[in-house]
């Protein structure tokens, strides 16, 4: 099958003041001590996988944000919890590039909240590159900020990151996302990505 990058969204969650969003006691305390290095190394240990047999992680919930919860929590740093239901989702359509780690998560005033994960992504395609001018005849919007990645660098993932700081996926895991009403996500088409003209795919 022949790859396009029109066959390809940008993926993040969908970062609004509502959403309850809350952060690993382990990196709270690290930052209140300063150990600011410390703190970003442990971060990116779980946002990029990097991990075996890890212990049942504690969250707290951010004060600054909203109570709505939805099946995918943007909690900033690269960080990102899942319900249970869009595990499941990911695990029934055999998605990949992705994996999950266990929580405990407590709202502000201590109650436990069941039915979310820690969510890592694995997957891979080397560096984001940009187009001096975004190609039309490669599906490109003209407004579009021309981002690409090269095919041969990809791991083959449903889902994936792309250095430095893009999360890239398929067309079959947009797809997936939108037919499920998967809440709490923001997505793009790869080709239009950057021009304001074409609104971004949220679920709220």
């Amino acid at each position: 099958m022949e790859l396009k990058y029109s066959d390809f969204h940008e993926f993040d969650g969908a970062l609004v003041c509502t959403t309850f969003t809350a952060h690993p006691e382990i990196f709270i305390q690290l930052r209140s001590n300063k150990e600011l290095a410390k703190a970003n190394e442990f971060v990116d240990s779980l946002a990029y996988g990097d991990y075996d047999n890890i212990p049942t992680l504690i969250w707290l919930q951010d004060g600054n944000y909203g109570n709505k919860l939805r099946d995918v929590l943007h909690c900033g740093q690269s960080l990102y919890l899942i319900s249970d239901r869009f595990k499941n989702i990911l695990n029934e359509f055999e998605l990949t590039g992705w994996k999950s780690y266990p929580i405990l998560l407590y709202d502000k005033k201590g109650r436990q909240i069941e039915g979310y994960n820690g969510f890592s992504i694995i997957g891979k395609a080397g560096d984001m590159h940009k187009f001096d001018v975004p190609p039309i005849e490669l599906g490109y919007s003209p407004k579009s900020a021309g981002y690409y990645f090269e095919f041969d660098k990809w791991d083959g993932s449903d889902i994936f990151r792309v250095f430095p700081s893009h999360i890239i996926i398929t067309k079959r895991f947009a797809e997936t996302l939108l037919s499920h009403k998967v809440s709490g996500i923001e997505i793009d088409r790869l080709t239009d990505y950057g021009d304001w003209s074409k609104k971004s795919k949220r679920i709220l």
